[in-house]
């Protein structure tokens, strides 16, 4: 086995996920032919067959599993090595990270992330961006916003994009305190309401289906105001009578709470998403993956927290 060679074991590994030598080499980058060729010397230095070959992909056999055990753990092992020797290069050196986060994420948890992350990582010049998806997006896409924490869009707006999904959470229609149209109980009745809404370009179709075609009423599309700016909305909503769609959780941060209402309508909106988001093929610098650590370990801690404002935020949040 002295002629085992690291490439070799990335290539068992992925076969063994992906089922097939086209998509692992798909997912490695390589082609099929160099995948093919460190297998077959594989099984040459163990003088074992690995795996048994049908139409529909490979199969380990009882060997291959053997040694697909040992190659995760050395990959393991070789992940976890680079990220130490990266902490090492990047002692003292200053890095950047830049992200994206959805309005009731930030306002519910981010002052709770911050100072273990910042004394996990204090040379990182770390900057926040407290916006939507549409304003993200394309940050996103030319690399000038690392990741994004926020709502996950349908597949038409995630294009070049990847996300992994954290929790699902209601939406509402948002009024201030005081509205006078606050007691409506049908969105049929709001068609001659303003309205202060967010969308991509591409989700625009969406927004609207969501909101009222799916409910038969038509798009009251002289009503209403497109807004790129989550501190420009929040603050309008709260000084003028325009309505607004939003995560039901940031109703319920203490930045809100007594200052906005959630309407109380007939009619039923479906769950949205959030995930941390970021450019398809990308890995995440260490400096996201600690931020992202330390964010995790903040959600499972909230969620069973019994703080009052936690408990409300959380009340509507599914966790994945």
């Amino acid at each position: 086995m002295r002629g085992m060679k690291l490439h070799q074991i990335r290539y068992l590994v992925a076969v063994a996920a992906q089922g097939s030598i086209r998509a692992a080499a798909r997912s490695l980058g390589v082609t099929q032919a160099a995948v093919t060729q460190g297998l077959r010397e594989l099984e040459a230095d163990c003088r074992l067959a690995l795996f048994t070959r049908h139409s529909a992909g490979l199969v380990l056999t009882d060997a291959g599993r053997d040694l697909l055990q040992h190659a995760q753990r050395i990959l393991l092992q070789m992940e976890q090595a680079e990220a130490e020797l990266a902490r090492h290069r990047d002692a003292g050196t200053p890095q950047r990270l830049s992200i994206g986060i959805t309005p009731w994420v930030a306002q519910s948890l981010l002052a709770r992330v911050l100072p273990p992350f910042r004394a996990d990582m204090p040379h990182v010049q770390l900057e926040m961006l407290d916006g939507y998806s549409s304003v993200a997006y394309p940050r996103l896409r030319d690399g000038s916003l690392d990741l994004m924490i926020g709502r996950i869009a349908e597949a038409d707006e995630m294009a070049g994009l990847q996300a992994t999904p954290l929790f699902t959470y209601e939406a509402t229609v948002m009024a201030r305190a005081g509205h006078p149209r606050a007691g409506v109980r049908s969105i049929h009745e709001l068609l001659e309401d303003d309205w202060l809404l967010n969308f991509a370009p591409g989700g625009e179709q969406a927004m609207m289906r969501q909101l009222f075609l799916q409910h038969g009423a038509a798009v009251p599309r002289h009503r209403i105001v497109l807004a790129q700016s989550a501190s420009l909305m929040l603050t309008l909503v709260q000084q003028t009578d325009m309505l607004t769609f939003c995560p039901w959780p940031l109703v319920e941060t203490d930045a809100l709470r007594g200052r906005v209402v959630a309407m109380q309508l007939r009619e039923r909106f479906a769950p949205r998403t959030v995930g941390v988001i970021r450019r398809a093929q990308a890995r995440p610098s260490l400096p996201a993956e600690r931020f992202l650590a330390h964010f995790m370990a903040q959600v499972q801690a909230s969620a069973a927290s019994d703080d009052p404002e936690l408990r409300r935020v959380f009340y509507s949040v599914d966790l994945h």
